[in-house]
């Protein structure tokens, strides 16, 4: 059973109790409603998360909370990401970058660039979209933030693919296996799949049962694509 502690008086009349919403901190909640967000946008449910990242933007504003907002835009960022909207992508993490950069810790700039580097990418700069990534990953690593590590090295490999550059992505997927090896995760095993059917596919040889071993991995696990990944997926089955 949950326990919020002694602030509510449980003998009190259903009336008199304070809703969770009053009892929480404003902070704890912009970064619940955000967490919850997140988990709706994996599902796939755009209206649920787009729901929970306004309220967070709503009370982080209200209280002041630069990293909050910061956080909330990063959120609706990738809402609108999911609807193609790459323009809006852009800005929301452009502004969430500013936010988290006025407020002098690093940490809280991976999300905002992450989102950035991914809009651009989408809207095909993808040279842009290299450097975007690569200061990612730069500033992953010296966070020690390895699962973004490997995130970022997935992502670069697809840019790189975009480029013509074969060797560059080569060597962003072998790094991106060696730094997620071991994990058990359901989308870390099901872009390892993409990854090397991206591969096959440029060196001419067939990806098509690797594409369908990927998204049954996610669809057993109950995630679905996130737009990038699924905008590659696409393209691979284009080809066939």
């Amino acid at each position: 059973m949950p326990c919020w502690g002694s602030a509510v008086d449980i003998t009190a009349r259903a009336s008199d109790t304070p809703r969770i919403s009053e009892i929480v901190p404003a902070r704890e909640r912009v970064r619940a409603l955000y967490a919850d967000g997140l988990k709706a946008f994996r599902r796939g449910d755009q209206a649920a998360s787009r729901t929970l990242n306004v309220e967070a933007l709503a009370v982080a504003r209200e209280a002041g909370d630069e990293i909050g907002v910061s956080l909330a835009l990063v959120g609706l960022s990738r809402v609108v990401f999911r609807d193609g909207d790459y323009d809006r992508v852009r800005t929301l993490a452009t502004e969430a970058r500013e936010l988290a950069s006025r407020a002098g810790e690093p940490a809280d700039e991976t999300g905002p660039l992450h989102m950035l580097a991914a809009g651009t990418r989408l809207s095909g700069d993808y040279d842009r979209a290299r450097e975007l990534y690569l200061e990612s990953l730069e500033l992953n690593r010296r966070l020690g933030k390895e699962r973004m590590v490997h995130v970022e090295l997935h992502n670069l490999g697809h840019v790189e693919l975009h480029r013509g550059d074969l060797a560059a992505a080569e060597r962003a997927f072998a790094e991106c296996s060696e730094a997620k090896a071991g994990s058990d995760d359901a989308y870390d095993r099901a872009m390892e799949l993409l990854n090397r059917a991206a591969l096959a596919a440029v060196r001419g040889r067939p990806s098509a049962e690797l594409l369908d071993e990927c998204e049954a991995v996610l669809e057993q696990a109950g995630i679905t694509l996130d737009p990038d990944d699924r905008f590659e997926v696409d393209v691979l089955r284009a080809r066939r």
